[in-house]
C-alpha cells in the first residue's frame, strides 16, 4: 500500500511545540521574505501567525467560520455541525525527550468524524513524513473515544470514525504549478483501490494562486479565494467585492482586529511589534547573505577569465570591479 495522492506531491518541515513546527515569527515563506510596513493601519489580523490562526479559527464565537471552511472544502461529508476537542489538542508524545504534540484547531462533527486543521507558515524539512507520523495521535484518540462512549471491556474495536489532516502551507512543494489543494489517501498501487477512508490529508498550498498579488476574480474557486484571503487579509482595509459570499463575511469578521477585547487587541499588537523586529533582522540578514554570494560569483568569474588570460582592464569592466580587486585575485592569500 502506498500513500495516494490524487494529483502528485512530495517533500518537506521541525518541532518546537506544535504539530508540524513553526519557524520564528519574523520569517515569511523562503525564499522570500515579505517586509511589513511598520505604519501600516491594520484591520484584519495576520493570520498566517500560527497564534493568531489557533486563536481566531480555534475560537468558539468564531466556529461559524471554520465550519463553513471545512464544508467547502469536503462537501462529500456533509458536515453538520462540529464541537471543538480542548483537551484533545495536545497529545502525549511516547519518545523520551520530546515535546508533546500540539494542534492548532482540533474539533469533531456530531458523527465523530475528527478534523485537525494546521497553518504551516515556512518550509521544512521532512513535512509529509511528518504529517504522517502526527496523524496517527488523532486515530489513537478515535479509537480510544469509540471504545470510551461504548463502553467496551473487552478487545478494541477499531471501527473509528475518519480522520482528516488539514494544513494550509504558506510555501508550495510544486512552484510552477497553479494547483493549491492537494488530496492524500491510502490506496492499492496498481488498481487504485481505497484501502481505507479512515485518514486523509488536505494539503493547500496557497502561495500557488495563479493570480498573485491580484485581488481574485469572481470566477475563481473558493480554494483560491480562501489562499489569496489567508495570505493577504492583514495589509487590507476592507473585503474584496470579489468575496462577498457569506463564508467569507464569516472569517473576514472573525478576523477583524476590533473584534478582539481589549487584552486581546494588547496581545496582537505586542505580537505584530516583534515579527516586526524580527523582519527587520532576517531581512537584513538575507539581503548580506545574497551580497556575499554575488560578490562570490563575481569573483569566480573574474578567476575564470584570468585563467583564460583575459586582459584585467576587460575583466574588471565585465565584473564592475576595480583594477586593484582584479589583481588581487591574482595572488589569492595562503
Amino acid at each position: 500500500m502506498i500513500m495516494y495522492n490524487y494529483q502528485n506531491t512530495y517533500d518537506q518541515p521541525v518541532f518546537d511545540g506544535t504539530i508540524f513546527g513553526e519557524a520564528p515569527v519574523g520569517i515569511l515563506h523562503s525564499p522570500q521574505i515579505k517586509q511589513l510596513s511598520h505604519n501600516s493601519i491594520c484591520r484584519y489580523v495576520n493570520i498566517l501567525i500560527d497564534k493568531w490562526f489557533k486563536k481566531i479559527l480555534g475560537a468558539e464565537k468564531n466556529k461559524k467560520a471554520l465550519l463553513d471552511i471545512l464544508r467547502e472544502l469536503i462537501p462529500e461529508r456533509n458536515i453538520v455541525d462540529i464541537k471543538y476537542d480542548r483537551k484533545g489538542m495536545r497529545k502525549r508524545n511516547a519518545f523520551e525527550g520530546c515535546h508533546d504534540a500540539v494542534f492548532d484547531v482540533e474539533c469533531i462533527d456530531v458523527d465523530g468524524t475528527r478534523f485537525v486543521v494546521e497553518m504551516q507558515r515556512t518550509e521544512q524539512a521532512h513535512f509529509n513524513e511528518r504529517a504522517l507520523f502526527y496523524s496517527t495521535f488523532p486515530i489513537q484518540e478515535q479509537v480510544i473515544a469509540r471504545n470510551r462512549n461504548q463502553k467496551l471491556n473487552h478487545d478494541l474495536h477499531f471501527d473509528y470514525p475518519p480522520v482528516y489532516i488539514i494544513c494550509f502551507l504558506n510555501f508550495s512543494f510544486h512552484p510552477l504549478s497553479n494547483q493549491i489543494i492537494h488530496r492524500y489517501d491510502l490506496r492499492e498501487r496498481e488498481s487504485g483501490e481505497l484501502m481505507t477512508d479512515r485518514i486523509n490529508y488536505i494539503f493547500i498550498e496557497m502561495t500557488n494562486y495563479k493570480r498573485g498579488d491580484e485581488e481574485p476574480h469572481n470566477d475563481d474557486s473558493f480554494v483560491e479565494k480562501l489562499s489569496w484571503a489567508f495570505t493577504h487579509m492583514s495589509s487590507l482595509t476592507e473585503r474584496p467585492a470579489s468575496l462577498m459570499e457569506e463564508v467569507f463575511r464569516a472569517i473576514f469578521d472573525a478576523c477583524e482586529i476590533r473584534a478582539l477585547d481589549e487584552n486581546e487587541q494588547k496581545e496582537y499588537e505586542a505580537t505584530m511589534t516583534t515579527q516586526w523586529d524580527l523582519d527587520d533582522q532576517m531581512t537584513t540578514a538575507y539581503l548580506k547573505g545574497e551580497a556575499r554570494g554575488e560578490t562570490k560569483k563575481r569573483n569566480e568569474i573574474a578567476r575564470a577569465l584570468l585563467s583564460l588570460g583575459v586582459f584585467e582592464d576587460i575583466i574588471a569592466k565585465a565584473t564592475e570591479m576595480t583594477p586593484k580587486e582584479v589583481e588581487a585575485l591574482k595572488y589569492p592569500e595562503p
